[in-house]
């Protein structure tokens, strides 16, 4: 590398040379991974609401199911859980007599 070249690249760059022993991903692989953690971070903040995800995403909802579908992934396991009242609570209360 030369000095030009090594002027051009960030820091953390630099530190990090020569400290990794295995080869680095095929670009495929490592885009998809990066695609797979985009979604699912993106999905955790809005919720699992697609329509918000995918305007975040600049994408529209139909290229971003397809999207969720490449990568396996459900919105509705991103959504919060529902609260289950309990059944005295949801129960009619019985009215006394005049």
């Amino acid at each position: 590398m030369d000095t030009q070249e090594r002027m051009d690249t960030p820091p953390d760059v630099h530190a990090q040379e020569g400290r990794s022993t295995e080869n680095p991903p095929p670009l495929d692989q490592a885009r998809r991974a990066f695609e797979r953690e985009y979604l699912v971070r993106i999905l955790t903040r809005t919720s699992g609401n697609v329509t918000h995800a995918a305007r975040l995403a600049g994408r529209n909802r139909t290229e971003f199911y397809r999207l969720l579908d490449r990568h396996s992934l459900s919105p509705a396991s991103f959504k919060p859980p529902k609260r289950v009242e309990s059944l005295a609570a949801a129960a009619p209360i019985p009215r006394s007599a005049p």
